[in-house]
């Protein structure tokens, strides 16, 4: 099967459009605050109605593209299933090279390892190298000809996985680990030296085995947290398969971390917040030392996980209405959180979309629990329909943000779970997890435009369907987005 790649512009301006310096997007989001936002101002609301379509060439990919493509000199880099990256003239289309990193055969028959080796969610561009993860490798190839210029090794296929897009920044690339919400991995963070591809550190999310001595005394902490007799059964999750941020200013990368088993009751006795699941960890770019958490939902049993949707900005949050830098979330849990980006400590935060799973947050930011919340504790044969469900309000599509105005758009989703534990026990991957879908009549999705100042809406549009594209904006105050039925839409970022 194939997949379309589709370049949009003007007749009269494509050749003026592409031979712009300024047209790179080398990286995800076009700078490493990741805010999805461009410059750009030829495609304007006069003009936009005579938008076409450049070109459009057929990629040889067996799956739908997970990722954004990345530009840099003349060349778009984008990647399919299996980790292949595919290299295309940005003027015409032409294909240029392909690399495929995978041998098939060596591919397991298991479900996981299927998902995890055929949604790969892009690549990373530095200096001369375009670099891609697969099967727990990575790999750095020219940009100018396919070529592998060096592979490193970053996980066990026997018990991780890794799909994610690779972050970069300081000279590093850096890779985290994917548990498919099964918490029998010990998640981690991976920085690489990006000329080289020799490990530079590593930074555990979770602590290692409670019987044994911990790395350190951040562990000897954290182990604390997790009760009594988690590791029987697991090795605590926390995976960072997705969200990162590298914050040139401060020198830290900003993580989201996952969480452990989607089910409490397969975890410990008497547990805290199992930290640094559900969690926002900043660490020292340079030597991957924890600098601070903000712990988003302690106790997760809805697959609540802050790993997708972190974004840098400046707010005007200080005493006397200066900018103070902060780390954006939008979690899958239905709320925008900003956080001191210096100091982990809660600014605020608010639902964008219908919650009824936490009133709110005190003021140190943690979750006000409902009654109805932890479904787990319900009788078996019961069901609770939470708000938003396991999929959650938001997944890993992109946030676009305007600088200018401080207004962060969400492509967000109404697709709320029935959780509860069966009357009879069932098999499956999550045990005798209960978990059905509301009525599709329940399921809807939305374009926000949010006040992450005053944490209020600005104005939403409603979609038919609940999960739609990521989103782009640019100076000329649009905003873009592919919708679920195959349209590209344009919207006035305004309103």
């Amino acid at each position: 099967m194939k997949f379309i790649v589709i370049i949009f512009s003007f007749a009269i301006l494509s050749l003026s459009l592409f031979s712009e310096s300024n047209t790179d997007w080398d990286l995800l989001g076009n700078s490493s605050n990741i805010q999805h936002h461009s410059n750009l101002e030829q495609i304007n609301k006069s003009n936009i109605k005579d938008l076409g379509i450049t070109w459009a060439v057929d990629l040889p990919t067996q799956d739908g593209l997970v990722g954004n493509p990345l530009i840099k000199d003349g060349r778009i880099f984008q990647s399919g299933s299996f980790s292949r990256i595919f290299a295309n003239d940005l003027k015409t289309g032409k294909p240029l090279w392909i690399f495929d990193p995978v041998d098939r055969a060596q591919i397991g028959a298991s479900l996981m390892e299927g998902f995890a080796t055929r949604a790969n969610r892009g690549v990373a561009l530095f200096e001369d190298l375009v670099i891609v993860v697969s099967r727990c490798k990575l790999f750095a190839v020219d940009q100018a000809t396919g070529l592998k210029r060096w592979e490193a090794p970053t996980c066990d296929t026997k018990t991780n996985w890794t799909g994610g897009a690779p972050r970069v920044g300081g000279g590093m690339v850096f890779i985290g680990n994917s548990g498919f919400d099964s918490g029998l991995t010990r998640g981690f963070v991976d920085a690489f030296d990006a000329k080289t591809g020799k490990k530079v550190w590593r930074f555990y999310t979770v602590p290692g085995d409670p019987k044994k001595p911990q790395d350190n005394k951040l562990y000897e902490m954290a182990v604390k947290t997790w009760g009594e007799g988690w590791y029987d059964n697991l090795k605590g999750g926390g995976n960072v398969w997705e969200a990162m941020a590298y914050d040139e200013k401060l020198g830290q990368l900003y993580i989201g971390v996952g969480g452990s088993a989607v089910d409490p009751r397969t975890r410990g006795k008497n547990i805290g917040d199992e930290l640094f699941t559900t969690s926002i960890v900043a660490l020292d770019a340079k030597t991957g030392e924890y600098v601070w958490h903000f712990k988003m939902n302690p106790q997760d049993g809805w697959n609540y996980e802050p790993s997708i949707g972190i974004m840098i900005s400046e707010l005007p949050l200080g005493p006397n209405g200066e900018n103070k830098r902060v780390v954006i979330s939008v979690p899958k849990n239905g709320f925008v959180f900003v956080i001191d980006a210096r100091t982990g400590k809660y600014i605020s935060s608010n639902n964008y979309v219908d919650v009824n799973w936490a009133t709110g947050h005190d003021e140190n930011g943690r979750p006000i629990y409902t009654e109805i919340a932890k479904w787990w504790k319900q009788p078996p044969g019961t069901k609770v329909r939470i708000k938003p469900g396991g999929m959650g309000s938001h997944s890993f599509d992109a946030l676009a943000y305007d600088p200018s105005k401080n207004v962060l758009f969400i492509p967000a989703m109404n697709l709320d779970y029935d959780y509860g534990i069966p009357a009879q026990k069932t098999e499956g991957i999550f045990g005798d997890l209960g978990v059905s879908i509301t009525p599709s009549e329940g399921r809807s999705g939305k374009l926000i435009a949010w006040d992450p100042v005053s944490q209020k809406q600005i104005w939403s549009v409603e979609h038919e369907r609940p999960m739609n594209s990521g989103l782009l904006h640019s100076s000329a105050g649009i905003v873009f987005q592919g919708t679920a039925e195959g349209y590209f839409k344009a919207y006035d970022s305004s309103s």
